[in-house]
């Protein structure tokens, strides 16, 4: 057991069922490790609270990258950025949050942020360029746009959580972005965005498998 597979293992249990239902017993208990063994490589749960949203944060980052890499027109870019959220919302608990800005607000005011300045500056790009290309409608104030958007997906985040009884995460997210994309869409280029929601394949680019609570 490492300090790596230890840090791992603990995000998937904050990110997946909140941070308030571990102790350090319970962790170390799920590690099937000693508390002192734990107490080496972490000093208390605040410690490995503040890893695991560093480590969040460079998991965002990185996926948002490999978004920059892969698509080549600015309507492609922002699918994929769009897609990179979802699969964020899907396999990270509302609870994580709520305990992350109860019991940790530095921590969560730092997290929010750094996800934040992630996307924002990202859609912010797309957008104007998309303006000029006339891909996007003319009308649009782009800085307004992407703190509208930013909203909704927090909004929506807790809202699939409310309705998982109703309808899957993965269809509250896709009705959510299509609302997104369908309002910002110049109207000339509605058949374009048709076509790259076909080819784009976004159901199965979400349909990853949901993590497992029962670790």
């Amino acid at each position: 057991m490492n300090e790596i597979i230890i840090l791992q293992t603990v995000f998937r249990l904050f990110a997946t069922q909140g941070i308030q239902p571990f102790t350090m017993d319970d962790i170390a208990a799920k590690l099937a490790i000693s508390k002192k063994t734990l107490y080496r490589y972490f000093t208390s749960r605040h410690d490995l609270v503040q890893q695991v949203c560093t480590l969040m944060a460079a998991n965002y980052n990185r996926s948002m990258e490999e978004a920059d890499k892969t698509e080549t027109n600015n309507l492609q870019r922002v699918l994929s950025y769009m897609t990179v959220n979802i699969n964020f919302c899907k396999t990270t608990s509302p609870a994580f949050f709520t305990d992350l800005q109860k019991h940790y607000p530095a921590e969560s005011v730092a997290l929010v942020n750094t996800l934040n300045r992630s996307i924002h500056s990202r859609i912010l790009k797309v957008l104007e360029q998309g303006i000029v290309e006339g891909v996007f409608r003319g009308s649009l104030h782009p800085e307004l746009v992407v703190a509208i958007l930013q909203q909704h997906i927090q909004k929506d985040f807790e809202f699939a959580a409310e309705l998982v009884n109703d309808y899957s995460k993965d269809e509250v997210f896709r009705q959510a972005m299509y609302l997104f994309l369908y309002g910002i869409i110049a109207p000339e280029a509605i058949p374009q965005l048709d076509n790259e929601l076909q080819h784009f394949s976004f159901a199965n680019k979400m349909a990853q498998p949901e993590t497992n609570e029962s670790l």
